[in-house]
């Protein structure tokens, strides 16, 4: 019995041992469970809120607020798109999400000066050129966007595959697309047939190329915008009011189209053209009242508006603390989508000539 009760003692001590041992690995598995659902409890959190507030990085789609109004909505793009997706397709560069706002400029009235304080907008007529590509790199290492008044076949047919490679980049850099006609005619000379067929070949075309149709155009020359009352004035305007066009012109024009060194008429050096062209701006700015916001026009058709007037011009600007910005911004449409009427998905086969 003696030796029994001395072997019972042990094995008794050893099983509290084996309890205890037991007990504190419980305990500790469930204050590492507790632990880790905290934790991710805490990382779902988080997550949520990155999602909400629209991080690019990650692929969540977030709820929009649908319009009554037939509007565009927009959501968040697949990871790896930078944009908005608007009606299925991706409008490039700005992220945006619910229904449009109410366009600030009104379809048919003519605007030279911008109406946003603090704002200066640059913009480019008659191309895209050969000159365009060097154009968008200077603007991009300046990081500003600008306006592009484009023809159809002018500088050269915008449905070449080269002309339209450089269309293409500018407009999923960030830039405005708007229309400038179909061939750069006067339109105070067209029937309101012929002007809406000038509009109409531009929107054909840039539907196909990039899926939209522009809500801004500028008329070549500016006709059809400085008579007061003028009947052929009237004509116009009333032809792109009915088209739903804003019409933008400028108050400073800086002179590139006509003494640079493609026409044949003036052949001044590269300093001398800088002197003429930058007197041109840097009047226009301090004739103006003070605080007064500019349009200011140049051609991206011509190489030293490229290389010398714009790089000037944005060094300048800036040194006067204004904002440079799009046409459409300066007149207080700030969001993409109403710098177009149409924002659809782009011909998988586009023409490659303008003639037909």
């Amino acid at each position: 019995m003696s030796t029994e009760k001395a072997e019972k003692k042990p094995m008794q001590t050893k099983n509290k041992i084996l309890i205890a041992a037991a007990s504190i690995i419980v305990i500790a598995g469930i204050a590492v469970g507790i632990y880790f659902g905290v934790r991710k409890n805490d990382n779902a959190n988080g997550s949520s809120s990155n999602s909400s507030s629209g991080s690019s990085s990650s692929s969540a789609v977030p709820s929009v607020t649908t319009s009554a109004a037939p509007q565009p909505t927009g959501v968040l793009p697949p990871a790896g798109q930078n944009g908005t997706m608007v009606n299925g397709t991706l409008l490039p560069y700005y992220t945006l999400t619910g229904p449009v706002p109410a366009p600030k400029a009104t379809a048919g009235t003519v605007y030279t000066n911008c109406v946003e304080p603090g704002t200066y907008s640059i913009s480019y007529d008659d191309g895209p050129s050969a000159y365009t590509h060097s154009l968008l790199d200077l603007l991009d290492k300046e990081q500003i966007k600008v306006t592009f008044f484009v023809n159809g076949d002018n500088d050269g047919c915008i449905y070449d595959p080269t002309v339209r490679s450089v269309i293409k980049r500018a407009y999923e850099s960030g830039h405005q697309i708007a229309s400038h006609t179909w061939s750069h005619p006067q339109l105070t000379t067209l029937s309101v047939e012929q002007i809406t067929l000038q509009m109409t070949r531009v929107e054909q075309a840039l539907l196909d190329i990039l899926g939209i149709v522009p809500r801004y155009m500028r008329p070549p020359f500016g006709d059809g915008t400085f008579g007061n009352g003028n009947a052929n004035d009237v004509k116009v305007q009333t032809t792109l009011k009915n088209m739903g066009y804003v019409i933008a012109t400028w108050d400073i024009a800086t002179t590139d189209a006509d003494i640079d060194d493609n026409n044949a008429v003036h052949k001044l050096t590269d300093e001398a053209l800088a002197k003429v062209e930058q007197g041109v701006v840097t009047s226009s700015v301090s004739g103006a009242p003070a605080g007064a916001n500019h349009m200011q026009l140049m051609h991206d058709t011509y190489q030293r508006t490229v290389t010398q007037l714009s790089p000037w011009s944005i060094t300048y600007i800036k040194g006067l603390n204004y904002k440079i910005v799009p046409v459409a911004v300066c007149l207080g449409d700030s969001d993409p989508r109403n710098w177009y009427q149409t924002i659809t998905t782009p011909s998988a086969n586009p023409p490659t000539t303008c003639t037909k």
